[in-house]
């Protein structure tokens, strides 16, 4: 895409930041989603989804706290519906480790009718740098 303007939800948190540091380091602009960014974008406030769309033509999407959670499915499908009418031509998601829930998102992402990317991140993924991995790892 040309002229790529990629939302990044989450682009506070642990995945999201390196993703808007490793696109930004390559000189591809950036708008990050999160509660205090402006505009502002909060999973649980639908109605600052729109303005945080505005403009983009990618998304990156982690979803919090987790796919798996009881309303993630409709907010994935509310969210992609939206972001498509919105004209986002492309959607990552970044998944789990098949859970049945996170397979749901991942499938309603697959028919948005946009291209996409689905991230299934695991173990094997994990950040053992911080959080309670970190004092064992230092022990």
């Amino acid at each position: 895409m040309e002229n790529t303007k990629i939302l990044v939800i989450g682009g506070t948190g642990k995945t999201g930041r390196k993703v808007v540091e490793r696109l930004t380091d390559r000189g591809i602009s950036v708008r990050v989603g999160s509660r205090n960014a402006t505009p502002a974008f909060d999973w649980n406030d639908p109605s600052t989804w729109a303005d945080a769309l505005n403009g983009m033509n990618a998304v990156y999407i982690t979803f919090q706290p987790d796919l798996a959670v009881p309303g993630a499915k409709e907010a994935i499908a509310a969210f992609t519906d939206l972001a498509v009418n919105s004209g986002i031509q492309k959607i990552v998601l970044l998944s789990g480790k098949g859970e049945t829930e996170a397979e749901l998102c991942e499938q309603i992402v697959m028919n948005a009718g946009v291209k996409w990317t689905i991230v299934r991140a695991s173990w094997f993924f994990q950040n053992f740098s911080e959080s309670f991995f970190l004092d064992p790892i230092i022990a």
